[in-house]
């Protein structure tokens, strides 16, 4: 595939050969107008189909031979870009660069979105970049158990781009700042740039590097226009860097050790510990002590996806601010403490996590806003929450489950009852009331979603090698000795 852009002194070279992408950029002469030629040209080599499925054939041939006789007969296509789970390729060291190699075009999608004029390059690029990103995220299977985790969150990933590059190329103006009426041209530096990135980092990454990485890392929108509203936790920590970083440090161990300990009770239960998946409503217990234990894993479990975002979060904070000398206040908390939540409304829009607020927005939030208003709008970009998790779990080549997607649009209707109720008495839902009422409705629904994760074998996966994992080196052995001699 090649995309050849010439816009006045600019030109540029996006070529794609054998999964990978390479660009170049070349001085061309001046043209009289400010014109824009753009020239698409696609070409496929061949594609090396390896077929797994049981009583199927095991060979490779390439895209466009005819299959062996009595094999496979997938064509040359392998189903399409989502193909069935049993004719993935294997992903190894060798072909990671291609199940990535979307993230090239996307990088080059954040760019344009700072700059005026681009938009109908923008669009252009658009498909390519959905292309790769479905085909690189179904299209390869690490074919283990054990990496289920890892597997959903590279799913995940995968969504996020598409939906994001989507977002990017539907702007007109691209994406504007708070305060910024208007971009520079195709051809020219902005000004404005990564206002929170340290000279040492500017040194380092060229301008226009940092400008897009700045657009593709801006998930809540913080200090952008498409950001506005989003809540952001109240920042108690020092903003000094030193301190600031100490902070961030203690974070991080704190957050780590508790989702170390957490997964480490989670895969020791029966069942659910396992990659073959379980349910955790253990029907040889009676019904009061089944849910007990159920809601108690659905406590621990909530604390685990906690621990969990903290401490990337923390991760990402400590290389940010220590590393590329950001300043603090390009990291705001990111949760604020979800336990604590008084209502439904609360515990999503300003407890819970908005890295992916905007992402369910474009799915399925500003869509149906624009059909049943803000009603629509709130439980489209639920449901949307509900298919974005659940085409990730559908890369775990375990099938599909909606029983996850009803729990998410579930909480957008609860979300419309509460704003209805303040509109007819006045009052917000919130105080005790409000948090009986969140943990009565939130819980019998969680146990639900997560239920439908680990009979597929999510919690029994690897999400911490035990190597750098205290409580699989010492305190599960321990453990584990104790029970035995007992």
């Amino acid at each position: 595939m090649t995309l050849k852009f010439e816009r006045r002194h600019f030109l540029l070279f996006m070529t794609c050969s054998s999964g990978s992408l390479t660009f170049q950029q070349i001085s061309t002469p001046r043209f009289s107008k400010a014109e824009l030629r753009i020239s698409i040209t696609l070409s496929i080599d061949s594609v090396r189909i390896h077929c797994k499925k049981p009583g199927r054939c095991s060979s490779e041939h390439e895209a466009g031979s005819q299959a062996p006789s009595g094999g496979c007969g997938v064509g040359d296509r392998r189903g399409g870009l989502v193909p069935d789970p049993q004719l993935r390729q294997p992903l190894t060291w060798s072909n990671v660069p291609s199940a990535f190699a979307y993230q090239v075009p996307h990088f080059f999608m954040a760019y344009l979105a700072r700059r005026r004029d681009t938009q109908p390059i923008r669009l252009l690029l658009l498909p390519t970049v959905l292309a790769m990103a479905i085909r690189g995220t179904y299209y390869y299977d690490w074919f283990e158990p054990k990496y289920y985790f890892f597997t959903w969150v590279r799913a995940l990933l995968g969504i996020t781009v598409a939906v994001q590059s989507i977002d990017m190329a539907l702007s007109p103006q691209g994406r504007l700042k708070i305060g910024e009426t208007s971009l520079p041209s195709l051809y020219e530096e902005s000004s404005t740039s990564a206002p929170n990135v340290h000279k040492s980092a500017s040194g380092v990454l060229p301008p226009w590097s940092l400008e897009a990485w700045d657009v593709t890392f801006s998930l809540r929108g913080i200090g952008w226009k498409f950001g506005k509203g989003v809540s952001v936790p109240k920042d108690t920590r020092p903003q000094e860097r030193g301190p600031f970083l100490k902070a961030a440090s203690i974070s991080f161990l704190k957050n780590y050790l508790t989702l170390d300990i957490v997964v480490a009770i989670l895969q020791l239960m029966p069942g659910i510990g396992s990659t073959a998946g379980g349910s955790m409503f253990y029907s040889n217990l009676p019904l009061a002590p089944r849910l007990l234990v159920s809601t108690l894993i659905t406590l621990i479990s909530g604390a685990a996806m906690t621990a969990g975002f903290e401490t990337l979060y923390a991760l990402g904070t400590l290389l940010g601010v220590g590393l590329l000398g950001q300043s603090p206040s390009a990291w705001p908390p990111l949760t604020s403490n979800p336990f604590a939540a008084e209502s439904i409304s609360e515990f999503w829009a300003k407890r819970w996590h908005q890295t992916l607020r905007r992402t369910f927005l474009v799915m399925g939030g500003i869509p149906a806003g624009r059909i049943a208003g803000r009603p629509g709008m709130i439980i489209g970009a639920f449901f949307a929450s509900g298919l974005f998790h659940e085409f990730g779990a559908y890369a775990l080549g375990r099938g599909m489950d909606h029983t996850v997607t009803a729990f998410f649009t579930l909480q957008g209707v609860a979300v419309v009852l509460e704003g209805l109720w303040t509109s007819v008495t006045g009052r917000k839902v919130g105080g005790w009331p409000g948090r009986i009422w969140a943990y009565a409705f939130m819980m019998p629904l969680a146990q639900m979603c997560l239920d439908s994760w680990f009979s597929r074998g999510l919690a029994g996966s690897l999400f911490l090698p035990t190597s750098i994992s205290p409580a699989k080196s010492f305190i599960v052995p321990v453990v584990q000795q104790y029970l035995a001699k007992s």
